[in-house]
């Protein structure tokens, strides 16, 4: 007994001991507070105490989940902070888990991070976008209007806002290679015409007005995407670091929440008198106010228009414009078929009536495939139930990813999926499928603007193929999905910076 006393006194008495002691009860208390319970029943990979495989996901999240796959199996479970995450890898268990009768009630709901849920809070309701909604009875309501919006048959009276749009594309360009001595930057190009493209085709808004719309926002507007990064931020896992003030990055992500809110309103305020008077130019926005079937209040409008917005003012849609624009200008052979496809197109007297044997239009769809700009899909959260699935246990509240990354890459559903090759969307299996890649989401949660997206990337690719031979100036010059990819880690995966040089084909046709 005097024996231990004096080993407490003298541990007492020397701060160095008592300093050791106090992290290791830090330490145990840490590693306790973060543990999370109901574990699924899944294999995966071990990770550390306290932080899981938070550290161990690499510079490239998806593409390691997908090597992941490999070793654990299509469907495996990782830990990331105090969070358990199940992680879908292949198409078959993609589609059973998210896109069945059976399991996919289950999985269609959202969870909400820390960060992102305080941002919502201190934005208002109007910023909480269909994508990162958790499920309610009212989601259901807005998507079912959203999807009405966007279907083939009702996006097809948007074909000539689409065309004006990708002639700003063309005007852009133009003057970027007047001003400039030769090698133009496509980035701020495509990323103000995305802008631009959305604001006329989703709100109403003239190319004039839409072109002038954002300029004065107080930072980048990709912040809010940064926000809603499915690969997170240290405080989403580790709750402990919440006691930290909060970041720049969140503070300029609050500013362009509020200042993005106040912009659309104005916009939706207008399309919703010009509808009453039946004199609102072709939009979604119209559309949706006049098929429902009752009054839609503001925040809701404001909420639906965000949700359609974000991936052309976010980053999606500039970031899959600059990786086939890149393609385009650095292979020669895919240029010219493509320009070859346009030429053809134009003959039949119908621009914008694509079909399956058009070399371009399967070229949109691949670059969608290939790179992928969401490589994981916004995340699931199990509800109502816990779920057994072959064998395994997911207990409800559970954090799904889709990596619709390594899906792109199922072997069982792509030929050759590791080569990027248009030709496989105009013969064979792929080219019969109604969803040509996961892109886009899979099952309830999915994005239902396919069709109209992939119609509005023609429309671009084809005005400046109208127009200009591409090619590449300077940087990069791969474009491989992986290698070429500038921040596996940011929300949407955008190629490393390039530039390119444009050759008039008729100067006279120019427009």
């Amino acid at each position: 007994m005097s024996s231990l006393t004096n080993g407490v006194s003298r541990i007492a008495n020397s701060p160095i001991a008592l300093g050791v002691l106090f992290a290791v009860l830090i330490l145990v208390a840490l590693a306790w507070s973060t543990t999370p319970s109901n574990a699924p029943d899944l294999p995966g990979p071990r990770g550390w105490p306290i932080v899981g495989s938070l550290f161990q996901r690499g510079t490239d999240p998806a593409d390691t989940y997908h090597q992941w796959s490999k070793i654990y199996g299509p469907v495996f479970r990782m830990r990331l902070g105090n969070r358990w995450i199940v992680v879908i890898n292949d198409a078959e268990s993609g589609e059973e888990l998210l896109g069945s009768s059976r399991y996919g009630a289950v999985f269609q709901s959202r969870p909400m991070p820390h960060t992102l849920g305080k941002l919502l809070g201190n934005a208002s309701k109007k910023a909480v976008t269909l994508g990162t909604s958790p499920y309610d009875s009212m989601l259901k309501g807005k998507r079912r209007l959203a999807i009405a919006s966007v279907s083939p048959a009702v996006s097809r009276s948007y074909d000539p806002v689409v065309e004006r749009a990708a002639q700003y594309v063309v005007q852009s360009l133009e003057k970027a290679s007047k001003n400039g001595s030769g090698p133009i930057d496509p980035f701020p190009i495509f990323f103000d015409s995305a802008a631009v493209l959305n604001l006329t085709v989703i709100c109403g808004a003239s190319v004039e007005e839409a072109s002038v719309l954002l300029k004065d926002s107080p930072f980048p507007m990709k912040r809010l995407g940064q926000v809603r990064n499915i690969n997170g931020h240290y405080r989403d896992f580790l709750p402990f670091l919440r006691i930290l003030p909060d970041s720049k990055m969140f503070k300029e992500a609050l500013a362009v929440a509020k200042y993005r809110n106040g912009r659309l309103t104005s916009l939706l305020d207008r399309i919703r008198r010009l509808t009453e008077e039946g004199t609102a130019p072709p939009c979604a926005v119209a559309s949706i106010l006049r098929e429902s079937r009752e009054d839609i209040p503001d925040d809701s409008l404001t909420s639906v228009a965000n949700s359609m917005v974000s991936s052309g003012l976010d980053s999606h849609m500039p970031n899959t414009l600059l990786w086939g624009l890149g393609v385009l200008a650095s292979n020669k052979v895919i240029q010219q078929k493509a320009y070859d496809a346009v030429l053809h197109q134009e003959t039949l007297g119908d621009a914008m009536n694509i079909d399956s044997d058009n070399y371009l239009f399967a070229f949109v769809k691949e670059i969608g495939r290939y790179f992928n700009t969401f490589r994981l899909a916004l995340a699931r959260e199990t509800i109502g139930k816990d779920l057994v699935w072959n064998g395994h246990f997911i207990p409800e509240g559970t954090t799904v990813y889709c990596n619709t990354h390594a899906m792109n890459r199922d072997p069982s559903r792509f030929s050759c999926p590791d080569e990027f090759r248009p030709e496989r969307y105009m013969d064979g299996p792929e080219s019969e499928r109604t969803m040509p890649h996961y892109g886009f989401g899979v099952g309830r949660r999915n994005c239902p603007a396919i069709n109209l997206v992939h119609k509005e990337l023609y429309a671009i690719y084809k005005s400046i193929l109208l127009n200009w031979s591409l090619d590449i100036f300077d940087g990069e010059r791969e474009f491989d999905a992986i290698r070429g990819c500038a921040d596996g880690l940011e929300f949407n995966q955008a190629p490393k910076a390039y530039r390119i040089s444009l050759t008039v084909r008729d100067q006279k046709k120019l427009t």
